[in-house]
C-alpha cells in the first residue's frame, strides 16, 4: 500500500549476523510507548539485527503491508526489512514496541509474525499490557538490573501469549475433534484414521487427544458409540445387530459385552427396561433427541439423534467422557 507521508530511512545497526544474539547481554532492550499522528512512517530497508515487538493499543498501523488492528502484536526478526505507519484511513496510532537482544532459548517464543490477543479474556488482555509497560518503565534506567528486569518482564508476556494461544488451540482441537468423531460414528475411526485427517503422527495424535479429553481415543470413541446405541434401542425397530452397524461396531457379540459393561444390562434388558419405564410415566431416560450429526441414518430415523445430546447429558456419561464434555 502507497503512504502519503513522511518517510525515514533509518539503518543504525550493522547487517544481521545469526551470531549476533548469543554475543550481546541479556539485558539488552530498547522500548517505549508511541502516539503517533498521520504522517508517521519508517523504513528501514535492511532491518535491524534485533527483534522488535510492536503491541497495537488504539488506532491503527500497517507494518510490511499488513494492518495491525488495537490487541494485535507484530514481529520484525532481525535482518528483516522494516516498513511501518500509521494506518492512513485511521489517522492516529498508539503501540507499544520493544526492540530486544534475545537469548536463545527465548526462539521457540518469536515463530510467529502477528498475533491478536483481542480474543483472550479481558483481564489477561490487560495483564500482558501492564507486563509491557512495566518492561518500558524498568528499561529507561540505566541501572542493569532494571534492564534485566524489562527482560525478566517481556519473557514473562511471551510466555504467557505463548500459553493462552496454546490453549486457544487445544480448544480449537477439541470441538473439531469432537464434530469429527460424532459426524462419524459408524464409520472406522482407528487411531490411525483419525491422526490422518488431522495430519498428525499416531503418537502425537493419541498424546494431544489424551492431554485434551483425559482419556484415550478408543475409549472416547466407544462410549459415544454405547450412548448412540442407547437411543436407537429406545427410538428405533432396530434389531441388536443393526443397532451395532448402526453404530459403528463390526461384531454384534462384542457390541453387547461392551454395553453390558457400560450399562449392566445386555441391550435387550435395557430396552425392554426403559420402554416400560416410560409406559409407566417413570422418569425420562437421559434424552429423547430428535437430531444428531453423528452417524449415516436414514432421513426418517435423523429425528431420533440430537445435536445436543452430550451437552444434555454429559453428567450421566462415564467419566472419561464426562470430563472432556466440561472443557
Amino acid at each position: 500500500m502507497e503512504y502519503s507521508a513522511i518517510i525515514c530511512l533509518m539503518n543504525l545497526y550493522p547487517a544481521y549476523d545469526p551470531n549476533y544474539i548469543r554475543q550481546h547481554p541479556y539485558r539488552c532492550i530498547l522500548a517505549d510507548e508511541h502516539k503517533m499522528g498521520r504522517n508517521y512512517r519508517i523504513i528501514r530497508e535492511k532491518g535491524l539485527d534485533d527483534y522488535l515487538l510492536m503491541l497495537t493499543l488504539n488506532g491503527g498501523g500497517i507494518a510490511n503491508k499488513t494492518r495491525l488492528a488495537p490487541f494485535s502484536i507484530y514481529l520484525f526478526k532481525p535482518g528483516e526489512k522494516h516498513d511501518y505507519g500509521t494506518d492512513p484511513e485511521i489517522g492516529f496510532w498508539n503501540f507499544l514496541w520493544a526492540h530486544i537482544h534475545v537469548p536463545a532459548n527465548w526462539l521457540p517464543l518469536l515463530d510467529w509474525k502477528i498475533l491478536s490477543i483481542n480474543d483472550f479474556a479481558k483481564s489477561e488482555r490487560r495483564r500482558i499490557v501492564s507486563i509491557f509497560r512495566d518492561a518500558i518503565t524498568n528499561s529507561s534506567t540505566d541501572i542493569g538490573y532494571d534492564k534485566a528486569l524489562a527482560m525478566n518482564l517481556i519473557e514473562s508476556m511471551l510466555l504467557r501469549i505463548h500459553k493462552a494461544c496454546a490453549m486457544a488451540s487445544n480448544l480449537n482441537f477439541s470441538d473439531e475433534v469432537r464434530t469429527y468423531i460424532l459426524e462419524h460414528l459408524s464409520d472406522a475411526l482407528d487411531i490411525h484414521t483419525l491422526a490422518v485427517h488431522f495430519r498428525l503422527s499416531e503418537s502425537r495424535f493419541a498424546h494431544r487427544f489424551k492431554d485434551t479429553f483425559g482419556t484415550s481415543p478408543q475409549s472416547y470413541v466407544e462410549n459415544c458409540r454405547l450412548r448412540m446405541a442407547e437411543r436407537f434401542l429406545l427410538t428405533t425397530s432396530k434389531s441388536i445387530k443393526e443397532v451395532a452397524f448402526a453404530c459403528g461396531f463390526k461384531d454384534p457379540l462384542y457390541f453387547s459385552k461392551r454395553f453390558a459393561k457400560l450399562t449392566g444390562k445386555s441391550p435387550t434388558e435395557w430396552k425392554n427396561m426403559e420402554s416400560s419405564r416410560i409406559q409407566t410415566g417413570g422418569e425420562r431416560p437421559r434424552s429423547t433427541p430428535d437430531s444428531f450429526p453423528c452417524a449415516k441414518v436414514a432421513p426418517e430415523e435423523k429425528q431420533f439423534v440430537a445435536e445436543n445430546f452430550f451437552a444434555e447429558n454429559f453428567k450421566s456419561l462415564p467419566p472419561d467422557v464426562a470430563k472432556a464434555q466440561r472443557r
